[in-house]
């Protein structure tokens, strides 16, 4: 069997559409056809449904099973490429949130100064975004945020960093700012801005705003840690964030929060992952400096 006719064929499963997939291509329909044509003639079926009679092309259930198998295969094919791309260039990579991130990247990197030329760093704002990637293989270890102590993925294995209790942090002006601490049933007057769906905040917010019954329209969410922390600093609402958040920021005020609930830190890694020699060196140092306390 041809690797590129399936290729093509797993294109054209998917768009249904001989045009599409030329174009994707940059090559003729016919060669598409023929491409087609090749993969039926060898696995002595039809694959695709494209009688004239019908609206339009449909898979058959061979083609769907074979869609279903080349989309398993291209997707070994282009990790294998990547892993021997790594071995060559001697890459390794490390997933980075740049809040999270920046507070604990600094205490690793001069640690791990050896890997550093072939470090690449592979960004993302979310923790849940961060955490499917590991799951996919996509980034072998990151640090991310969770809202419970414990990541319930079997394949994932998990190092606590850090536990914070959720704050609230207002403007200078704002009149909680005097305030020791308060209680939610304090606060339920109050205008609240947090981090939008994606987010682990927003899921710790939504679980404790449910809780003591604080709805919209008392709620704003925005998708930036920036502007949560710019509105509340120019505003009078008031953010829902951990200490961690808040980088250098001096136009907030903490004000603790009675009950409060949990943020949790750690290190995660794909025990399952095909690491290259060298990503797993960088896997097991960073672990060993992490579990030393850094």
């Amino acid at each position: 069997m041809n690797l590129q006719d399936l290729v093509y064929f797993h294109h054209l499963a998917r768009s249904l559409s001989f045009t599409a997939t030329a174009e994707h291509f940059f090559i003729s329909q016919p060669s598409i056809s023929m491409a087609l044509k090749r993969l039926e003639s060898e696995l002595d079926t039809i694959l695709i449904d494209r009688r004239k009679v019908l609206k339009r092309m449909v898979l058959t259930p061979a083609g769907d099973l074979l869609y279903k198998s080349a989309d398993e295969i291209i997707k070994t094919l282009d990790t294998t490429k990547r892993l021997i791309r790594d071995i060559e260039q001697e890459s390794v990579y490390y997933g980075f949130l740049p809040t999270i991130g920046g507070h604990f990247l600094p205490k690793i990197l001069p640690k791990i100064v050896r890997f550093t030329k072939s470090l690449k760093l592979i960004e993302e704002e979310s923790s849940d975004v961060m955490l499917k990637l590991i799951l996919e293989e996509k980034v072998p270890i990151a640090i991310i945020g969770h809202e419970t102590p414990f990541i319930l993925q079997n394949k994932i294995k998990q190092i606590q960093l850090l536990e914070e209790e959720m704050s609230l942090w207002v403007s200078k002006t704002h009149h909680l700012a005097g305030s020791k601490s308060v209680s939610a049933e304090e606060i339920q007057e109050e205008v609240f801005i947090s981090l939008s769906e994606g987010y682990t905040h927003q899921r710790v917010f939504e679980k404790w705003a449910n809780e003591y019954r604080i709805k919209e329209p008392n709620i704003v969410y925005a998708k930036e840690i920036k502007t949560v922390q710019s509105i509340a600093a120019s505003t009078h609402m008031v953010a829902f964030m951990s200490d961690i958040l808040l980088g250098n920021r001096s136009d907030l005020v903490k004000v603790p929060l009675k009950k409060a609930p949990k943020f949790y830190i750690s290190l995660v890694i794909n025990t399952e992952a095909k690491n290259t020699y060298i990503q797993q060196q960088f896997n097991d140092a960073v672990i060993e400096i992490v579990q030393n306390g850094f």
